[in-house]
């Protein structure tokens, strides 16, 4: 199952203003690129997928430095250039950096085995190795279903995994066991790490723990209460299984600095906390020596589509814009091309009915009302998710493509 399936059916399960602030643009930006691009983000803005900072670097220059909502809308806080987010998956930027520095120092190499540092876990597997995520251990989330009574330790999931491993995935387990590492060679905590290397390279507001007014809050936009889509603040998250792997909270401005670092690596990550409320996503090309930074305090995560559709405007390619959720009027003979059976997999079908001029879908025992905001899409009011009906050569509808708030989703056959 994709991720986006799981996301679009977990939005089943819930049955749920821009403000924009100008800072620095440089010239290297034709204005109506940036028009595009505020557009853009406005639209993703408008529809609750996101609310936070873009930052684009050419060379190192900033091009592009806008902020879109509030990063505490309780209080009516707005976005600053202090202003940190969670940046989740982007933490090991920071982790693999304080590596680096232990290994240049000849504090180990690479190509130790961890078991060296950390006997406590029985393992074959390399400092290098876990950087690179070439370690098959499986997810902590997996484990916990395995071991629900277990308390979450960084070396028992560690040994665990040895025995539980079945597929390959990136871990964040790699990750956190090079936390422990760092502490283990240093004598010092993971945050008085962070401390050294914001020092050492000039990050002005990075850390893993400490308290901190500047930290922007996060939501969640669906249906919690059974009245339609609003915003929810997230609950919080528990540090010691994020630690090292995922658990850094910094600002777009340091993340640039920590990019360059590193400025011949490639990059293209994207993701979100799924609890927490934070998404995120960098695109660093040094071909082009255009870096993406977006940030946001809402956890749907479109960070990767907004990065790309900007990456596409500079370059004047081609980018889709999501569809605004509004009623579009469309020929009402087309409904009855879109009704009947859509498999969504051997136990489900989804039933899609057209009833008194109006388009509808079954799910389960909800009647949901699809409304339509273009001539083959309709969107569902209680839920940021809608169906894209596609026709075959012949013109006629063999597909439905299902959108759980992102441009793509997954197409599902007709019966």
């Amino acid at each position: 199952m994709t991720n986006k399936l799981y996301y679009f059916l977990i939005l089943i399960l819930c049955l749920t203003s821009c403000k924009t602030e100008n800072k620095i643009e440089g010239n290297f930006l034709k204005k109506s690129q940036t028009e595009k691009i505020d557009t853009l983000v406005n639209r993703y803005h408008n529809l609750n997928r996101f609310n936070g900072v873009i930052l684009v670097f050419h060379d190192n220059s900033i091009i592009y430095d806008k902020s879109f909502g509030l990063a505490d809308y309780e209080n009516n806080r707005p976005f600053s250039n202090k202003t940190t987010f969670k940046i989740g998956k982007l933490s090991e930027l920071i982790t693999a950096r304080i590596i680096h520095g232990m290994a240049e120092n000849n504090k180990f190499q690479l190509s130790d085995r961890i078991s060296k540092y950390l006997p406590e876990i029985d393992s074959d597997l390399t400092i290098n190795d876990l950087l690179n995520h070439q370690t098959n251990l499986p997810s902590i989330e997996s484990l916990k279903e395995e071991y629900p009574d277990l308390k979450y330790s960084t070396i028992e999931y560690a040994n665990l995994s040895n025995v539980s491993s079945t597929r390959s995935e990136d871990s964040e387990l790699d990750y956190n066991i090079l936390g422990e590492l760092i502490e283990n060679i240093s004598n010092k905590s993971f945050q008085e790490n962070v401390t050294d290397l914001s020092e050492k390279v000039g990050l002005e507001n990075t850390y893993f723990e400490k308290k901190d007014s500047s930290l922007a809050v996060g939501y969640l936009y669906h249906n919690y209460r059974g009245d339609g889509l609003e915003l929810q603040t997230s609950p919080q998250y528990n540090p010691v299984t994020r630690f090292s792997s995922q658990g850094i909270k910094s600002t777009p401005y340091d993340l640039k600095k920590i990019i360059d670092l590193n400025s011949d690596n490639k990059l293209d990550i994207q993701g979100y906390l799924q609890n927490d409320g934070f998404s995120y996503s960098v695109i660093n090309n040094p071909e082009t020596n255009i870096c993406i930074i977006v940030l946001s305090n809402f956890r749907h995560p479109v960070g990767g589509e907004i990065a790309n559709s900007i990456s596409a405007i500079i370059e004047n390619e081609e980018y889709n814009l999501p569809l605004e959720r509004k009623r579009v009027e469309i020929d009402k003979s087309l409904l009855k091309d879109y009704s009947g059976l859509y498999s969504l997999n051997e136990q489900v079908d989804l039933e899609v009915i057209d009833e008194n001029d109006s388009l509808f879908v079954m799910m389960g025992p909800n009647k949901i009302h699809l409304i339509p905001q273009s001539s083959n899409q309709f969107f569902m009011e209680q839920m940021d998710a809608s169906m894209r009906f596609l026709r075959n050569k012949e013109g006629l509808v063999n597909e439905v493509v299902l959108l759980d708030g992102f441009l793509e989703g997954n197409k599902i056959e007709r019966k």
